[in-house]
């Protein structure tokens, strides 16, 4: 039982360590390019993305990652079991991004059918009808690729593991 328990802590800890060296070599490569603040990556974020957004992706990319260690390390019957999670949440992602980005549309068109169009206002509603697309667009940027990514690392490490199975399997045999 506490083993079991430690082995548990253990996988949650890697991932969250995984997770937030991510987030800090992602942070150190943004500062070395563009001469910005750190703080600036997180201002935008929050204000183009929205914080549900970000917190969200947050959850389902750390839960992904736990999934990716458990892939690599459990027996072979406990792994299909990770495996599947895996997929789902990387599919959930996909449908995140997507679902923001039809909420930033649908945001967009009630801002403009809510505004009076006329030459005083035009400025002021181009502005708000594209910062709502901003976020529309920019949820699909981030979340299709990420989603791709961590499904395809999940699959790289699901195969080679069954192979290194087999191989091993198949030495036990001779």
């Amino acid at each position: 039982m506490i083993s079991n328990m430690t082995f548990r802590l253990n996988q949650y800890s890697q991932a969250l360590s995984i997770f937030l060296g991510c987030i800090i070599l992602t942070l150190l490569f943004y500062v070395s390019i563009t001469d910005n603040e750190p703080f600036y990556i997180f201002d935008w974020a929050t204000s183009v993305l929205g914080t549900t957004f970000i917190l969200m992706i947050s959850f389902l990319i750390l839960i992904s990652i736990l999934c990716i260690i458990n892939v690599c390390s459990l027996s072979v019957n406990q792994k299909k079991f990770w495996f599947e999670t895996g997929l789902q949440l990387s599919n959930l992602i996909s449908t995140i991004a997507l679902t923001y980005t039809l909420l930033g549309i649908s945001l967009g068109i009630g801002e403009l059918s809510s505004s009076k169009l006329d030459v005083e206002t035009i400025n002021e509603t181009i502005s708000k009808l594209t910062e709502q697309f901003s976020m529309a667009f920019m949820t699909s940027v981030i979340g299709l690729p990420l989603s791709g990514f961590l499904r395809s690392i999940l699959i790289i490490c699901y195969e080679y593991c069954n192979k290194q199975t087999k191989i091993l399997n198949q030495n036990l045999i001779k």
